[in-house]
């Protein structure tokens, strides 16, 4: 397929058109297919199929397109962020608490981040929301810092992270998700950061 023929699916699944959806999913399959292999490693790809977790992002992309904001939507990275958390989440699955507890450091680093970056924009945000400028300078010590600390919350709280900070999306879309109020998402992210304050041990200047 050519370029033009991707953007312009590209436009029409932005305007929330599944069938545009699923003609583009089938065009990048080939694409994702090769990533997704790439972030499986040796030991995951004996335990699961790269199509497999492909189909799973398919499902995840077609049930999420309605929820999520699309007049600004780089297709190809949404996807792209959909394959990475699904092969994380599969890591977990499959490979159990020791595992998790290994490859904790990598999960944030692989959210909302493409090759060309060695940090994730995940993380980026969160830094910039919890720390002093005093500390602006050592990203390396924050970056272990932070992911030491986000180990350290519950699911649940890494989970209303990343959906707001990594997919982007709205507070409102993820209050109706989560079955909450669009005002006790935005309390809890408050309390997510300041918990996270406490837990890198930051003084606000």
């Amino acid at each position: 397929m050519s370029e033009t023929d991707l953007n312009a699916l590209s436009k029409r699944v932005r305007e929330g058109s599944m069938e545009a959806l699923g003609e583009y999913l089938n065009a990048v399959k080939p694409r994702l297919l090769g990533l997704i292999h790439h972030l499986t490693g040796e030991h995951l790809q004996r335990v699961v199929e790269s199509e497999d977790l492909f189909q799973e992002v398919a499902r995840t992309a077609i049930a999420s397109l309605s929820k999520i904001p699309r007049e600004d939507l780089d297709v190809d990275a949404w996807l792209d962020r959909l394959a990475r958390r699904r092969v994380v989440d599969a890591h977990r699955e499959h490979f159990g608490a020791a595992k998790r507890s290994q490859g904790r450091n990598q999960i944030f680093s692989q959210m909302g981040s493409d090759d060309s970056e060695s940090g994730s924009n995940f993380e980026q945000m969160l830094i910039a929301s919890i720390t002093s400028p005093s500390l602006a300078a050592s990203r390396n010590f924050k970056l272990a810092r932070l992911q030491e600390a986000l180990a350290k919350l519950p699911v649940e709280h890494r989970d209303l992270l990343r959906l707001r900070y990594s997919d982007g999306l709205p507070t409102a879309t993820i209050a109706e998700q989560m079955g909450k109020s669009d005002v006790a998402v935005r309390v809890m992210l408050s309390r997510i950061v300041a918990a996270l304050q406490t837990l890198l041990g930051v003084e606000e200047s």
